[in-house]
């Protein structure tokens, strides 16, 4: 019996629709017309996305951060941060892998690709003087009452390593540049939107007027 009532008021809907199918379609049309026009308005609109991986860790990061890779990540977001706040910086720890997106105008391309350029040369600047930072630690203390700890031979095993090569230290991927809205799919998100407002403003109005119509009848009924 419950099923009988749900298909009877799913085959009402079905009709209530197909009877304000032409408002629908002129509601769908309009979020159409829109969502073109705002494509059009933002069609030079992309995101820039780069990729930082990290090839060789920095003494810092060996000794504070284990392999916990967002620790590591952190050291480079530091850097980046204090160069530009344009960049959406995520890291990914599944790929080992920072990802950078500059979100703004595909005239700004060569500005992202600057920066880009500034943080790479920041970041092996970076690495460099903490290998140096910590050389000196080992030079500084091989008498010293440090010399035989822990700290000492981590520190003495790091600065053993080769950490002379700038291109050891990290690999920026070139740009990839690709459009801040689908259109695919805003388009069918802006129908979908029209649909289910109009639908909803129709069922709305006659769930309203119902509603009078029963008030008055019970009015009615107690006079």
């Amino acid at each position: 019996m419950n099923n009988q009532t749900t298909e009877i008021d799913l085959l009402e809907l079905l009709f209530f629709i197909k009877k304000k199918s032409i408002s629908i379609i002129f509601s769908m049309a309009a979020a159409l017309i829109l969502a073109i026009v705002f494509l059009l308005v933002e069609k030079d609109e992309v995101n820039i996305s780069y990729e930082i991986k990290i090839n060789s860790d920095a003494p810092s990061m060996i000794i504070n951060c284990n392999a916990d890779f967002d620790c590591k990540s952190n050291f480079i977001e530091s850097i980046i941060k204090g160069i530009s706040d344009r960049f959406t910086i995520q890291a990914d720890e599944r790929t080992k892998v920072i990802n950078l997106t500059w979100r703004g105008n595909a005239s700004e391309k060569p500005i992202a690709d600057a920066a880009i350029k500034t943080i790479y040369q920041k970041i092996n600047s970076w690495y460099i003087q903490d290998y140096q930072a910590y050389k000196r630690i080992i030079d500084d203390n091989k008498n010293n009452v440090m010399n035989g700890s822990e700290l000492y031979t981590k520190i003495a095993f790091i600065t053993k390593l080769d950490y002379s090569k700038e291109k050891d230290f990290i690999f920026i991927s070139k740009s990839d540049v690709s459009k801040k809205y689908k259109t695919g799919i805003f388009i069918v998100l802006s129908l979908m939107i029209g649909f289910i407002l109009s639908t909803f403003y129709h069922l709305t109005k006659r769930s309203i007027i119902e509603y009078n119509e029963k008030k008055i009848f019970k009015k009615t009924q107690i006079n």
